[in-house]
């Protein structure tokens, strides 16, 4: 099992948190006490009501993960997730490209279609056509794989014979994941995903990610027994996919025992889930750093 964090960007507690330095030490904390990876989020422009009803910043991306890389060695980075319909295609190879040469190989992409309706319209993208434009978007980032010149005429984009570089490290390409539940995410795993991010939360959250809803370890098995046979029918093993879940033990309103967040981890493994988010983070650095070194000494250790 591998233990995951997304990195809290948090400019409204005094800027502490999105000080380079600051940063810094933070990451390389995570690093050094053990964390396997680390996730960055994605939303360029999202509506002052959404963010005042609970969401959250986010530096771009690909910034940010270069950012990482230069300061660490070996902790794995994720676009945790990219909203891969924001942006051309051949943008998003360029900057993946990009982070994967400077983070030596690092990195894997977990992409997803999004969901504020007011996000796309003010980036100029058409919500009601998200899932075509994501179809389109992946075809161009496949072809890109082996650092091949890209053509490709599709109903969204189009290429003839474009080549990005520097190119893909990582050959063909870095890892190519997908977050969320629906049926469409499912059907994209079974054909070519590398990896699963699983949003686990309550219906409330499910219905406002307009995704299905997997609450319980319970219900990611059930889902997770669902896809085998898709896998297969594509010729595909589910070995071939990494999982990310995340459990209520391991979040910081949690008042679980050691003992019972390594059951939960350990529920988890046992149905195939090889990536654990662990969200641990206050409003206070030094006792976000606390936590993490508990977690590195008490349960990273027993995995």
């Amino acid at each position: 099992m591998k233990f995951i964090t997304d990195y809290p960007v948090r400019s409204d507690l005094g800027g502490e948190w999105v000080k380079p330095a600051n940063m810094i030490e933070i990451i390389q904390h995570l690093e050094n006490v053990g964390v396997h990876g680390l996730g960055i989020t994605d939303h360029p422009a999202p509506s002052q009501k959404w963010l005042q009803g609970g969401g959250h910043e986010a530096f771009d991306p690909f910034a940010m993960l270069s950012f990482c890389s230069a300061v660490t060695k070996k902790i794995e980075l994720f676009s945790h997730l990219i909203v891969l319909p924001y942006r051309n295609p051949l943008l998003t190879v360029s900057g993946m490209a990009s982070v994967d040469v400077l983070s030596g190989g690092r990195a894997s992409f977990i992409f997803g279609v999004g969901y504020l309706r007011s996000e796309y319209a003010a980036l100029g993208v058409d919500f009601e056509n998200r899932n075509v434009i994501f179809e389109d978007a992946i075809d161009v980032i496949r072809k890109a794989g082996g650092n091949q010149p890209v053509t490709h005429t599709g109903p969204n984009y189009e290429a003839l014979d474009q080549l990005v570089l520097p190119g893909f490290v990582t050959l063909p390409h870095p890892p190519l994941w997908l977050g969320g539940n629906s049926n469409l995410t499912m059907r994209r795993l079974a054909e070519w995903g590398q990896g699963w991010s699983v949003m686990m939360g309550s219906p409330t959250l499910s219905k406002t990610a307009r995704t299905k809803n997997i609450e319980t370890t319970a219900d990611l098995a059930e889902a997770l027994a669902n896809l085998r046979p898709l896998v297969e029918a594509n010729g595909r093993s589910m070995k071939e996919i990494s999982v990310q879940a995340s459990t209520p033990a391991l979040r910081p309103e949690s008042k679980a025992s050691n003992e019972e967040k390594i059951q939960a981890i350990g529920e988890l493994s046992d149905i195939g889930v090889n990536w654990v988010l662990a969200d641990l983070w206050s409003d206070s650095i030094s006792e976000s750093k606390d936590r993490y070194q508990d977690l590195s000494e008490n349960i990273l250790s027993k995995f």
